[in-house]
């Protein structure tokens, strides 16, 4: 009897998640990698140190020099805080590779069952999804045009006027005077047109195709220091709640000290100066990589800012959507842009008009992604090397790696792509693995990444993580075990600082900023390394390039009890 379409879909997932699995274990079968495995685990942490943003509690960490002396050295020493793994491979585990054979979609899966089956946990998880759940005005508000009416337009329109979408020269005008403005001369307004996600086909029975929105900026080409200009492009998603023409002001910060408990307390956007957090930072890193001779890309995900959709969760749909948005830009259909010069093109007339003249397959990318943009970042990579497993279906089908060779490596900002296996060992990140397999099981959206993305990564070409200690995305043990597998070009950049990096101290952003260009320069070049890098050889010396410059509310001195 000829086996059903389900079956032969289960046996290809099982296959290639089999060697998925094989692939990990074969990254670590030879004597340098193991030694590199081996002084990446980390000690047992020494100390204990008060973090406010975003944690606001007392985390484990290591007695470090002052000052930026030896890591052995005498003097002054402080508590500097390490947001650890919750999962640490249990003892005499011989199953292969414990991060990625036990977080796979299935066994996630098993876990939300067995929890569904539980009335507590049932009801405690259930009500997170249910927070969650497309459609949710209150939580997904599209804020661009709150404190300036210029710039407001209806998302959901498959009509939008795109003369009536921010450019970079909006935000030259007092207070905001970004560096982006400089940028309005060679930046096209653009429109892609993709399909609904799952959640929102199968459960919410839409089936109309909805519209993401953004900006091109052409570059004038990456200088590979012998006179010639490379064309390249640098796709880059913004973090959860990220809308690329979002005001901020200058001013603005992120939180503020409660004075009764010391504790910092997020404030809330928009208000009558900042539509959104974070968004002045975000344009500053595309306009360096802009000024750095790239074409730089970036669009507001499905279901925020300016782009439709009621569904902003599916990073796994927003992966796809990567290669969706460089397709149209080769063949034009689906794709509305407004020149610089204020002419709207549109289909066949678009068609060609950026990427250098180049096809999408072959001109030289980079992706980039923050926070949950590290997720669909994530999600490509692994559908262009390894495979492409639909997780948010009923009945999961995997697809061949899509095999383009132009991708030359990966930006991860505040990453999630080393998968659940890494999550942080704090109370209130503890149900996030039952909420992933719950919201992939009965609701169909793959939010945060399995082990799938981990266990691939062996194969990507290059990857560069930027991250703050107590980074409640992933555990640094996380990010080191993703550094790990990568086999090219590849560096890690700490700051003592949480997940969101627009709290960092200026000097720390502007830092990881210029690794970051000077990083994607190199692979777009060709370079097998990044000159400046801080040198680690271990998980603390690695904790220990910090330099002493942290986030204000968790300088040592700071929290509750004391004066800040």
């Amino acid at each position: 009897m000829r086996p059903s379409r389900a079956t032969l879909s289960l046996a290809l997932l099982g296959a290639l998640l089999g060697a998925l699995l094989g692939l990990s274990a074969c990254t670590t079968s030879s004597t340098a990698e193991q030694r590199q495995a081996a002084a990446s685990k980390p000690p047992q942490t020494d100390c204990v140190a008060w973090v406010g943003a975003d944690r606001n509690a007392r985390v484990g960490g290591y007695l470090l020099p002052q000052a930026g002396t030896a890591v052995n050295a005498g003097g002054p020493r402080v508590c500097v805080p390490v947001l650890m793994s919750a999962y640490p491979v249990p003892t005499n585990y011989a199953g292969g590779d414990y991060h990625v054979g036990q977080f796979t979609d299935d066994q996630l899966k098993a876990r939300w069952r067995t929890c569904k089956a539980e009335p507590d946990c049932f009801a405690r998880v259930n009500a997170q999804m249910q927070r969650w759940l497309p459609p949710n005005k209150a939580r997904a508000t599209r804020v661009t045009g709150a404190v300036d009416p210029a710039g407001r337009i209806d998302a959901d329109s498959p009509k939008v006027d795109l003369k009536q979408i921010r450019r970079p020269a909006f935000f030259a005008k007092a207070p905001y005077r970004e560096g982006i403005a400089e940028a309005d001369a060679r930046t096209h307004i653009v429109e892609f047109t993709v399909p609904r996600d799952t959640f929102e086909r199968l459960d919410l029975k839409l089936t109309d195709p909805i519209k993401l929105r953004g900006w091109y900026l052409e570059g004038a080409g990456v200088d590979d220091g012998h006179g010639r200009k490379v064309r390249a492009l640098a796709v880059m998603a913004a973090g959860g709640g990220g809308q690329l023409t979002a005001l901020q002001h200058p001013d603005e910060v992120a939180y503020r000290i409660d004075a009764a408990s010391g504790k910092a307390v997020p404030v809330s956007f928009p208000n009558g100066t900042t539509e959104a957090m974070g968004q002045r930072w975000w344009r500053e890193n595309l306009h360096a990589l802009n000024s750095a001779g790239f074409d730089v890309l970036a669009y507001d995900r499905r279901g925020e800012g300016l782009s439709g959709g009621v569904s902003d969760t599916n990073t796994l749909e927003q992966g796809e959507d990567v290669f969706r948005v460089l397709a149209q830009l080769e063949h034009g259909q689906g794709l509305r842009l407004l020149t610089p010069s204020g002419q709207l093109l549109e289909g066949n007339a678009a068609r060609g008009r950026l990427l250098a003249g180049q096809r999408a397959s072959e001109i030289p990318l980079v992706l980039g992604g923050y926070s949950r943009g590290s997720m669909s970042t994530a999600w490509a990579l692994t559908r262009n090397y390894v495979a492409a497993c639909s997780f948010d279906m009923p009945v999961p089908n995997c697809t061949p790696a899509r095999g383009w060779r132009n991708i030359r490596g990966a930006i991860l900002l505040s990453s999630f792509a080393s998968g659940a296996g890494y999550l942080p060992d704090a109370p209130d990140l503890a149900d996030r693995n039952l909420f992933l397999g719950g919201m992939a099981a009965d609701h169909h959206i793959l939010f945060y990444p399995n082990s799938a993305t981990l266990a691939g990564m062996d194969r990507w070409p290059a990857a560069f993580f930027g991250k703050g200690l107590w980074d409640r995305a992933e555990s640094l043990e996380g990010t080191v075990a993703a550094y790990n597998r990568i086999r090219g070009v590849k560096e890690i950049v700490l700051s003592r600082g949480p997940h969101a990096i627009e709290t960092w101290p200026e000097s720390e952003r502007r830092y990881l900023r210029e690794r970051m260009v000077a990083y994607a320069k190199v692979v777009i070049v060709g370079g097998r390394t990044v000159p400046g890098a801080r040198p680690w050889k271990d998980f603390k010396s690695l904790v220990a390039t910090t330099p002493d410059v942290w986030e204000p509310s968790s300088r040592p001195g700071t929290g509750p009890g004391r004066q800040p």
